[in-house]
């Protein structure tokens, strides 16, 4: 099933069966990165390596260390990265020029995109889950509308699994949204927060 949200595009399917399509964001891009929730299921980040693969396989593809990461997951031109290693940088909080930078990897920036894959189940989705995947990477920072704030320009879409469907797409708050309505739960009130303010800057 596919959902169109002015020009974004947001596939659902199962988990037994997902093939990953990437953003047309990426394509022809020299690096991307696949960004890992600490509770990613590895079924479902091999089937995206495999994605990114095939479709961009002449792209430097890296993937965040994970404990349940394995070398056959990786194909040719993928490379782990230990995102601890790599320097961090400030990233200025989008439409709030007084408020104190995100830090984060240099890496989100190095890309030509990155893509958040989350795991969650309807009792544990208290929060977007691509959001709280890329403030897992942003270091001290609490603030999840200032995380996707100061780092989503750097991101071209999301991944996630809820339960035994699998939601994908290159609008991450789309993604999130769809997650929560997969779960049967009410959307976070965030995501309406945050694409208000966007509509508000477009």
């Amino acid at each position: 099933m596919k959902k169109h949200s002015s020009q974004s595009v947001t596939h659902t399917g199962s988990a037994a069966t997902f093939a990953y399509t990437p953003p047309l964001k990426i394509y022809r891009g020299v690096r991307v990165l696949l960004t890992l929730a600490a509770e990613a299921e590895p079924n479902t980040f091999a089937a995206a390596l495999r994605g990114l693969w095939r479709f961009t396989p002449l792209t430097r593809a890296l993937v965040t260390q994970h404990p349940q990461l394995q070398d056959w997951m990786l194909g040719a031109n993928m490379a782990v990265v230990d995102m601890d290693s790599i320097p961090l940088r400030p990233y200025v909080v989008a439409g709030q020029a007084t408020a104190r930078p995100v830090m984060a990897s240099h890496l989100f920036m190095d890309c030509d995109g990155c893509i958040t894959l989350a795991t969650v189940t309807p009792e544990t989705l208290d929060a977007p889950p691509s959001i709280m995947t890329m403030a897992e990477y942003a270091r001290g920072m609490t603030d999840l509308a200032a995380v996707y704030r100061a780092l989503s320009p750097y991101f071209a879409g999301a991944i996630v699994q809820v339960g035994e469907k699998v939601v994908w797409g290159d609008d991450i708050l789309d993604v999130d949204a769809t997650a929560y309505r997969l779960a049967g739960k009410p959307v976070h009130p965030l995501i309406e927060e945050l694409r208000s303010g966007s509509d508000e800057s477009a």
